[in-house]
């Protein structure tokens, strides 16, 4: 491609991510009534991302189950939570004033603990047996907001668990916490965290670190990993699309040259879909860099069975309610690992980033800087071409005109 080419790339993507841009607005638990007595016991987060043409509404949700929803409506659509039954798990405790043009959720299920004992890196998921792997239901966290931070450009919700209380179980997490981050942004850019991915001002990212845990499992060589359920409007018949691709370089994430896309047939067919996107790699230390990088191991979709019974404790059931029993809900196993890592233990740290979304994933693009450096490795060239020639034909001129001045 020519330095033209470049240059006129750069001012399109920069004209399309201005006009695209959304502007966000947030609230916390938003309508509740502080008097009610229960409002300080959930946690709710709306973020509306207001475009040209359409809203999109984040619903971040830390009551019960992690969960993340994206509902696209038009702009005129405004958001109803009937707080009551929401505490209480009924259904349709959320709601919009008009139906959603499509609309997606994201529960973070089970935290799973595996004794790693072949030193493989993965998980085996068809051993049920307890001396070789627990879960613990999210559900029984108990979460608390460490810091909130929004603007009209993005917004940024930092969760911990306090304890785990599982009747019957209660000491089953003895020390440690999950943490999350949660962000939207109005604007496409990379994360400044490693592993860098794109953020586009249709998704939101989620970073979950694992800091510390420790289990009366007391395995020698315990390892963690995280069980997704996906919830989309797609037909109960169908299913999700699991998608690894070698990205462009390692420009953003040195030394990892894959990307990891589970789209919703929507997002397969075209724009009107949901999707999740990541890298197959976790961190083991809060120094986030090659040397302290390990593997993020997938293990392809499941159906679920009787998902309002599993979803029950979330927002997501608490939006889609029983229409979860007609809808494409899937899940998915991503564990944290590589031989010879060292296991948990070594660190007693993990980290692993991902995006949920509305529409397609991104692709992997050079950056502005990157292009800026082609156009500029491509254009000095051709200038120099162009005044050596220049150079050479006005010399050759010179040279005729001086021989005809002798010559007479």
């Amino acid at each position: 491609m020519s330095a033209d080419g470049y240059s006129n790339r750069i001012v399109k993507r920069v004209a399309w991510e201005v006009i695209m841009r959304r502007f966000l607005s947030s609230s916390v638990n938003p309508g509740c009534n502080p008097d009610a007595g229960y409002c300080d016991k959930v946690t709710l987060v709306h973020v509306r991302a207001d475009g040209p043409n359409d809203t999109l509404h984040y619903l971040w949700g830390f009551t019960g189950k992690p969960s993340i929803i994206l509902a696209l409506t038009s702009p005129n659509a405004t958001l109803t939570i009937n707080w009551k039954d929401f505490i209480f798990a009924s259904v349709q405790a959320i709601e919009f004033s008009e139906k959603p043009v499509y609309s997606f959720g994201l529960v973070v299920n089970k935290i799973w603990e595996y004794n790693d004992v072949n030193d493989t890196g993965y998980l085996n998921m068809s051993l049920v047996n307890k001396n070789y792997k627990r879960a613990y239901d999210t559900e029984y966290f108990h979460w608390k907001i460490a810091k909130f931070e929004n603007d009209t450009e993005g917004a940024i919700l930092h969760m911990e668990s306090v304890k785990y209380n599982k009747p019957g179980d209660v000491t089953a997490v003895e020390r440690g916490n999950i943490k999350f981050m949660v962000s939207a942004y109005g604007y496409n850019d990379h994360s400044d965290i490693l592993p860098h991915l794109v953020h586009t001002q249709n998704s939101s990212l989620i970073d979950l670190v694992i800091d510390k845990l420790g289990t009366n499992s007391h395995f020698s060589h315990a390892r963690f990993a995280v069980d997704i359920i996906l919830a989309s409007q797609d037909p109960k018949n169908t299913t999700m699309t699991f998608e690894s691709h070698k990205s462009l370089d390692d420009e953003y994430t040195p030394g990892v040259f894959t990307m990891v896309d589970l789209q919703t047939p929507s997002s397969v067919s075209g724009a009107k879909g949901g999707y999740i996107q990541w890298r197959p790699v976790a961190y083991i230390a809060k120094e986030r860099d090659l040397t302290n990088s390990t593997d993020a191991n997938n293990y392809g979709l499941s159906n679920v069975t009787y998902p309002s019974a599993v979803l029950n404790s979330s927002a997501v059931y608490a939006f889609f309610s029983s229409s979860l029993e007609n809808m494409l809900v899937q899940e998915t196993v991503v564990s944290f690992g590589l031989k010879e890592d060292g296991f948990y233990k070594k660190t007693n740290y993990t980290s692993w980033t991902f995006v949920v979304g509305y529409g397609h994933p991104p692709d992997d693009k050079f950056s502005l800087l990157v292009i800026l450096v082609i156009s500029i490795g491509l254009g000095l060239p051709a200038l120099l071409i162009l005044v050596s020639g220049i150079v050479m034909a006005v010399r050759r001129v010179s040279h005729k005109n001086d021989d005809l001045f002798l010559s007479r």
